[in-house]
């Protein structure tokens, strides 16, 4: 009796001993996965942060930031919408107002975003060099105009047409505008966007790029006279890769104009001072809907549909109607806006978050 009482005593310990490790390696899985969820994400984004990736030339699809609103609404819309210009130029405290172009006509807003908005705008950039802090080294006036502070300096205004080139159209302007104003006027030329279109492999051509990516190809490559390499890609076809060797006019020389020293500029005062000092800086910004529209004043979004990133050259700044705002030249043509240029509020879009520039090589 007291035998088998024993061994049903044993066996009842080791039943007790198996049901307490299996609830505490079930425990132990619970806890490790708790804690897994909670680091692997900030991991992630370090990483992401610290080493950004270039995209891949030979993807087929374009390098916009994605938004649930551009891809999902209003995708067949008409980009010319007037009940939205309308509501736009009623109301007198936007600030701005709106117009029809033809440019625009037969185009749909998912059109257009994935023919014009190639932009990729980074979250952060540890890797280029930042523009030492020179906020309080100079006297920042209200109203700063690169045009009529170097008239002799001052790019044309080029039309990128259906091509998602804003990257190399910008990059080119300051790079072109610079190397004027460092020559004071005396090299005045119009740059080749076509040449890093077809050329420039960390980017993708008409399917968008990135800001950083075309400074080191302008400082290790760079690029030759807008007579030599003139644009061809208006159409939005062409896909980089396939470079050229010598000019269209076989007598001209190929000669390529660099930069050098690119630093990525952050803060208000510091992007004012460079262009007070040196001219023009690149920057990239989200771009929405009703910017298609605008035709003076202070450009503010009032309608929300994303269509993806873009880039300008940022060439002055001032104050209007209460609004702080920077002076930008964009590469939609002489006939949009205020003859090709456009005046966009202080914070709108991020366009302080991503602002490059070098100096021009001469």
């Amino acid at each position: 009796m007291n035998n088998n009482s024993n061994k049903s005593f044993a066996t009842t310990r080791r039943k007790s001993s198996n049901t307490f490790l299996v609830l505490s390696c079930i425990v132990c899985f619970v806890l490790f996965t708790f804690m897994l969820t909670m680091v692997t994400p900030i991991e992630l984004s370090k990483g992401n942060n610290k080493k950004p990736m270039p995209p891949k030339h030979n993807s087929t699809h374009p390098v916009h930031p994605t938004h649930p609103i551009a891809n999902h609404t209003h995708a067949n819309t008409p980009v010319n919408d007037k009940s939205l210009i309308d509501r736009i130029n009623s109301n007198h405290t936007h600030g701005w107002k709106a117009t029809e172009y033809s440019r625009f006509d037969n185009m749909t807003i998912s059109q257009l975003r994935d023919n014009l908005f190639g932009l990729s705008l980074m979250s952060s950039d540890e890797d280029t060099p930042r523009m030492a802090n020179i906020e309080t080294r100079i006297d920042i006036p209200m109203n700063f105009d690169a045009r009529t502070q170097w008239k002799g300096c001052v790019p044309a205004i080029r039309d990128q047409q259906t091509c998602g080139a804003c990257w190399a159209f910008s990059a080119n302007y300051v790079l072109a505008h610079r190397l004027c104003i460092a020559t004071n006027g005396q090299t005045n030329v119009v740059l080749s966007p076509e040449y890093q279109v077809q050329c420039d492999t960390m980017n993708k051509a008409c399917q968008g790029g990135y800001l950083k990516y075309s400074w080191t190809f302008l400082e290790n490559t760079g690029t030759p006279l807008d007579s030599c390499i003139p644009y061809a890609s208006g159409r939005g076809t062409f896909s980089s890769g396939t470079c050229p060797t010598q000019c269209k006019i076989a007598s001209m020389s190929m000669s390529k104009y660099k930069a050098k020293n690119t630093v990525y500029i952050s803060g208000i005062n510091n992007i004012k001072t460079a262009i007070m000092t040196y001219g023009s800086v690149q920057a990239g910004f989200t771009v929405y809907r009703d910017l298609t529209g605008y035709k003076s004043g202070v450009y503010k979004h009032i309608e929300n549909t994303v269509l993806g990133g873009h880039a300008v050259a940022l060439i002055g700044f001032g104050v209007e109607g209460g609004s702080n705002y920077w002076l930008a030249a964009n590469s939609w043509g002489p006939n949009w806006g205020m003859s090709g240029y456009f005046k966009i509020a202080q914070g709108e879009g991020g366009i302080e978050n991503q602002v490059y520039a070098g100096e021009a090589v001469y």
